[in-house]
């Protein structure tokens, strides 16, 4: 994979088996379809609706720390106020 390309996550197991929060295989949650498409509906409604700003000061950083999961090392810290219409 070339430098800056995501990995991406296969929820569904027909790769390998990473994450299963619907379950995999034969058993999967049969409104997985469902959900995804109502959780796209509602990331783009917060992105629509708020105007998200770091909060002053704040450099963006991506690196990353292993835990119990990986996180950022320094959390994303944001300003969110509503757009004007």
């Amino acid at each position: 994979m070339a430098e800056g390309d995501g990995e991406g996550c296969d929820i569904t197991g027909s790769r390998e088996i990473k994450l299963m929060p619907f379950g995999v295989g034969r058993r999967i949650c049969p409104g997985l379809g469902l959900v995804l498409l109502h959780l796209e509906y509602f990331v783009a409604n917060l992105i629509w609706r708020f105007e998200w700003n770091a909060i002053d000061g704040d450099d963006i950083s991506l690196e990353e720390k292993m835990e119990f999961t990986i996180v950022m090392k320094s959390p994303l810290m944001s300003h969110i106020t509503p757009r004007k219409r």
